[in-house]
């Protein structure tokens, strides 16, 4: 056990987080969902892992990514659990990413954002695949990548606030 303080500050992240996660699964069940581009609409769970990551490094990234990664394979039929392996895999690599750059700006969050994004579609494609789906040879699949990533990337600068802020580290903690 430690301080007082400090476990005080681990529960407050922990329900700021948790605030974060649930009003991004509502906005993502209520809105973005219907909201389609050539059949595809925005993954915002994915990139809640994604942001966690670049905010709060590869162990946040990796927590909220699996927490984000499991409320969605709630939400879809399918193999419990795949989501939230991908999502805490890319968390995870996006924040071990993050902490290799020296001085994050808005156009690298936003980089990693699109290429993350690009990967956990795939990731998901692939373990899809290896459980019996078909999901590697489907021929939308590419189309899917592409919009989830550009949606994403365009996406990440109105989410890092809220992660930040979800972090303690302040709305305005970074120069973006």
């Amino acid at each position: 056990m430690g301080p007082p303080e400090l476990m005080s500050t681990e529960s407050s992240v922990v329900v700021r987080w948790s605030v974060v996660v649930v009003g991004v699964y509502l906005l993502q069940v209520g809105f973005a969902n219907d909201l389609q581009i050539l059949g595809v609409h925005p993954e915002l769970m994915l990139l809640v892992a994604i942001s966690a990551g670049l905010v709060g490094g590869s162990s946040r990234g990796a927590v909220v990514g699996f927490a984000a990664g499991l409320l969605v394979d709630l939400l879809y039929s399918g193999s419990l659990g795949v989501s939230a392996l991908c999502f805490t895999l890319v968390g995870f690599a996006v924040g071990a990413a993050e902490d290799s750059v020296i001085r994050s700006t808005k156009v690298i969050s936003m980089g990693i954002a699109v290429g993350a994004s690009a990967t956990g579609v795939l990731l998901f494609a692939g373990v899809t695949q290896l459980l019996g789906g078909h999901t590697l040879t489907d021929p939308q699949l590419w189309r899917i990548v592409g919009i989830v990533a550009v949606l994403n990337g365009l996406l990440c600068p109105a989410l890092l606030p809220l992660c930040r802020w979800a972090e303690g580290l302040g709305l305005k903690s970074r120069a973006y």
